[in-house]
């Protein structure tokens, strides 16, 4: 076939192959282009820590319920009309007050009948003594047979034995007597109160009173039985309250773990403070003293399917570096506890991406 004119190629591809000329010069510029600013590309800047032991706070966070160190609930100790009620919810009482009082007026016969009584046996007793006095001088006399002597002298020992039931009746009495008072056995604050005049109180009833010593409170907190382990007497302790923290120190740990929830009882003094609420739950941490060990910040680790590591600067170049994390219970700072493959005074990346490749040419900032 003939060429139109004798020309090739022909005039109708001309355009299509001066495009595809142009299109390869572009490419082959650019990679050339590329290529040359690779080479010229320098070094990234990474900024580098120097590995070296830190001193790590450990706390363990817990929680646990505010409590008195006395608590008591006051009833009747007999049964009766309550007289008067002295004592109102929030009051401050001292020990002794008087808190309420029962009718009192049969006790008060029982104890006039019962010193009538006690009279009367005093006053046979000394009778009978006399007599038996005046006998026993004349008993080897032969005026008196010694059977009556004998008979006097047992009728003063019953006699005395009487005054002593009539005695006993008495204080029998008069506790009865004082036991219809209802008094604050410490100081402390009244926290309940289910009494009113008129109301009729028994031994065995409902408390009458609530009421908290002044001795301050404790601080139970739940921890875990693997925990327990760390946590010693003196120990200092900060409770989360509002406003502000209330300080103490541990002072024993209960010998029994419940067996359902498989926590132990730590048992905290707490310093006064007026934002203590007896029966409040809150947060605590337990200071169970500082360690020493290679630490890094999370930012330098690097996690993968191998585990972890960091990159190390060494040569001027990126090195991968496997590390073994330390188990650090109630580790209080920000850094990872490193246990094994690094060194103090190993060069590390600080913010070692994933970008960083191992062997990479790298220019260190300290």
């Amino acid at each position: 076939m003939m060429l139109q004119n004798g020309a090739w190629p022909p005039q109708k591809y001309r355009p299509a192959i001066i495009i595809c000329a142009v299109l390869v010069t572009l490419l082959l510029a650019l990679q050339v282009y590329l290529s040359r600013g690779a080479a010229s590309d320098p070094a990234p800047l990474v900024t580098v820590l120097t590995a070296s032991p830190r001193l790590l706070p450990r706390t363990l966070i817990t929680a646990g319920t505010i409590e008195p160190v006395a608590e008591v609930d006051l009833g009747a100790r007999e049964a009766g009309t309550l007289m008067s009620v002295n004592a109102q919810i929030g009051e401050h009482v001292q020990a002794g007050e008087l808190l309420a009082s029962l009718d009192t007026g049969q006790l008060a016969v029982d104890v006039a009948v019962a010193q009538a009584q006690a009279q009367v046996a005093q006053a046979n007793g000394e009778s009978t003594a006399r007599a038996y006095d005046r006998v026993a001088d004349i008993r080897d006399s032969g005026a008196i047979a010694p059977e009556q002597v004998d008979e006097r002298g047992a009728d003063a020992l019953a006699q005395k034995a009487q005054v002593g039931v009539a005695m006993a009746n008495l204080a029998a009495a008069q506790a009865r007597l004082a036991a219809a008072a209802v008094t604050a056995p410490m100081d402390g604050i009244i926290t309940a109160r289910n009494a009113e005049p008129g109301q009729f109180a028994a031994p065995g009833g409902p408390p009458l009173f609530s009421l908290i010593g002044d001795q301050g409170e404790i601080f139970r907190a739940a921890v875990p039985q693997d925990q327990l382990g760390l946590i010693g007497p003196g120990m200092k302790v900060q409770l989360a309250m509002q406003p502000g923290v209330a300080a103490g120190q541990v002072i024993a740990i209960d010998p029994a773990i419940d067996a359902a929830t498989h926590l132990g009882t730590v048992r905290v003094a707490l310093d006064q403070n007026a934002a203590l609420r007896p029966g409040a739950f809150v947060e605590a941490s337990i200071d169970i003293g500082s360690v020493t060990s290679l630490a890094l910040p999370q930012s330098a680790i690097i996690a993968d399917d191998d585990g972890f590591h960091v990159m190390l600067v060494r040569g001027g170049r990126a090195v991968a570096q496997p590390v073994t994390l330390a188990d650090l219970p109630g580790n209080g700072s920000a850094l990872v506890p490193i246990a094994s493959g690094l060194t103090a005074g190993d060069a590390v990346v600080l913010y070692a991406g994933a970008a960083l490749r191992d062997g990479q040419p790298v220019r260190p900032v300290y």
